[in-house]
């Protein structure tokens, strides 16, 4: 994405540095490295056990965040371990195979009735988003600095709280 780049280096007031927020945090979500593992329907797909990556790996329609291709995805979401009180659990066993999932959300497979669709789920568009909460969807993030947090966490990007922040800021302003 190339939206705010004029933004960058901005200073002197108030709204400078809020655009520049935006600015920096837009070139944090086009070249901050990520290696992206464990996500079903990616790497798996590709054979890659790492793929070093950027959010434009997924998010890779130019300008609007969503996916060029159609590519269900399970990050984890739904994986026992995340699960709140609120939300049922789910043990399902491959009938052909013997193996066994646990999730809050089945996912995609429910459309499909295919396995390897399990837990799998569209991106949104990530122009608008700020207008949408809560998100993620199961509603599990009720911000998008929270949803920054679930991405920091889950592919131990290691930014920085001045990064979040700007990447919050670039996501709020699509």
């Amino acid at each position: 994405m190339t939206i705010f780049a004029a933004w960058a280096g901005l200073n002197g007031n108030r709204l400078d540095e809020a655009r520049g927020a935006v600015a920096r945090g837009e070139d944090l979500f086009n070249h901050k490295p990520i290696e992206i593992a464990d996500v079903r329907g990616l790497n798996d797909a590709l054979g890659a056990p790492v793929i070093h990556g950027t959010c434009t790996t997924c998010h890779n329609a130019p300008d609007v965040g969503d996916h060029s291709v159609a590519l269900p995805l399970d990050l984890g979401l739904t994986d026992a371990s995340r699960r709140t009180p609120d939300l049922p659990l789910y043990t399902l066993r491959n009938t052909a195979t013997g193996a066994t999932i646990q999730t809050t959300d089945p996912g995609r497979a429910l459309i499909t009735g295919r396995w390897k669709d399990m837990a799998r789920f569209k991106g949104p568009i990530l122009r608008g988003l700020a207008a949408r909460p809560p998100y993620f969807h199961n509603g599990s993030a009720t911000s998008l600095a929270e949803v920054v947090d679930f991405y920091d966490g889950r592919f131990a990007v290691g930014f920085t709280s001045q990064e979040k922040s700007d990447l919050a800021a670039f996501l709020r302003s699509l």
